[in-house]
């Protein structure tokens, strides 16, 4: 059994946790400054990058608190120029994140492909880095656990089941595997954390890596997206610096809602209204309603004129996510006609709802809203087909360990 390290991750670490930490070292609270600048501002990968610090220092760092990344062992491009990405963590654990060019561009549907891919294959089918865009704003899409025990009826990551809590520097970490693959720096860098896993059932890990970000990007470009789980509101809420809000609603009512999203039985909507309508907002900021909207479920004209009644009084914008059909893990579900979803986010802009429709990035790679995997059977459900799919055979893939 592998003893755990004493010391923290030193991707984790806010700059004043640098500080604190160089005081506790016998050393002048401005060399935790260096290192973190050294790190998050410069880009150091590695102690003996950072010159800033004398060399004992950089010893001592190397050999208690080495920097490291997860390892890219996938690498999915769309047509639209978005990326999605397999990461494999020190653990084993694998997690998706997605790059995503602020250049629009048409994503063309194809069949769905496992992210996974065995050891004896990682560095082959990682492959060389991806032509990407080199200037400009861009986003990166972050996951915040190795699955997703929400269980979202419509999402393939909350088919496949839960899994651990990420650390504050294995998201920072993961951040950076990213933006040094397409060779970025965090300029003109906007964070969205959409990706495997339900954040606010991370408290402690998401918190600690918005401390690090927010040194780096301002809270105006970091969204942070939750399924509704009413009693973590106040902890963000609190946050000297909050990101921006997003609420994945889906249903206009408990009863459609609770069939979409399981945890709605346990935080329905009248509680998670009130704590949407308390949540502070600074001038000319929004919160994002996210509402995936799917054929016969939960996309009629009625759906949307009783949405538009529930967000009355609520400084809130309505983001409309067609359906990302797959028809493996959400078989029969589909995605409604055009003129469906341009009637019901017409309805809501008559309401005078601000609305927007997502037309998805990245859903030719299996990395659009609710794609992403990193494994390929619910560990809940093994020898037990009626609950999910049989384990994929395609080349490369394996079961998540």
């Amino acid at each position: 059994m592998t003893a755990r390290n004493p010391f923290p991750q030193p991707l984790g670490l806010s700059r004043s946790e640098w500080e604190s930490l160089a005081r506790r070292w016998q050393l002048p609270a401005y060399r935790g400054r260096q290192i973190f600048d050294a790190i998050h501002r410069r880009g150091a990968r590695s102690a003996a990058e950072i010159h800033e610090v004398p060399r004992e220092l950089r010893e001592r760092l190397d050999s208690d608190m080495p920097i490291g990344l997860p390892s890219v062992v996938r690498r999915e491009a769309s047509r639209d120029g978005s990326v999605k990405y397999g990461l494999r963590l020190g653990d084993g654990a694998l997690i998706e994140a997605v790059y995503m060019p602020g250049d629009p561009g048409g994503a063309e549907v194809n069949e769905f492909e496992d992210a996974r891919a065995t050891a004896a294959d990682e560095t082959r089918d990682a492959g060389p880095r991806s032509p990407v865009a080199r200037a400009g704003r861009f986003t990166v899409c972050l996951s915040s656990q190795t699955g997703c025990a929400v269980d979202c009826a419509f999402c393939v990551t909350g088919r496949l089941g839960g899994g651990r809590n990420l650390t504050a520097g294995e998201i920072v970490g993961e951040l950076y595997a990213v933006t040094d693959d397409v060779n970025r720096t965090v300029e003109g860098l906007r964070v969205v954390f959409m990706g495997m896993g339900e954040p606010f059932l991370n408290p402690d890990g998401v918190t600690g890596a918005l401390d690090v970000l927010f040194e780096i990007v301002p809270p105006r470009r970091v969204t942070v997206s939750t399924s509704g789980i009413t009693p973590l509101f106040a902890r963000f809420a609190s946050l000297p610096r909050r990101p921006n809000l997003a609420v994945s609603l889906n249903a206009s009512d408990d009863e459609t809602r609770a069939s979409l999203m399981p945890i709605d039985r346990t935080y329905p909507l009248d509680g998670l209204l009130r704590a949407m309508r308390e949540w502070p907002l600074e001038p000319r900021r929004r919160l994002t309603v996210e509402y995936v909207l799917i054929a016969g479920r939960n996309d009629s004209l009625d759906d949307a004129k009783r949405l538009a009644k529930l967000l009355a009084g609520i400084e809130a914008k309505v983001n409309v996510i067609p359906l990302n059909e797959d028809p493996v893990y959400l078989p029969g579900w589909k995605r409604p006609a055009e003129a469906v979803i341009d009637g019901f986010a017409a309805a809501l802009a008559a309401a005078r709802i601000p609305v927007t429709v997502r037309r998805s990035r990245g859903p030719d790679a299996s990395a659009a809203c609710g794609q992403l995997k990193g494994r390929t059977e619910d560990p809940r459900w093994r020898g037990d087909r009626s609950r999910g799919p049989a384990p994929a055979t395609a080349k490369g893939s394996t079961r998540n360990r």
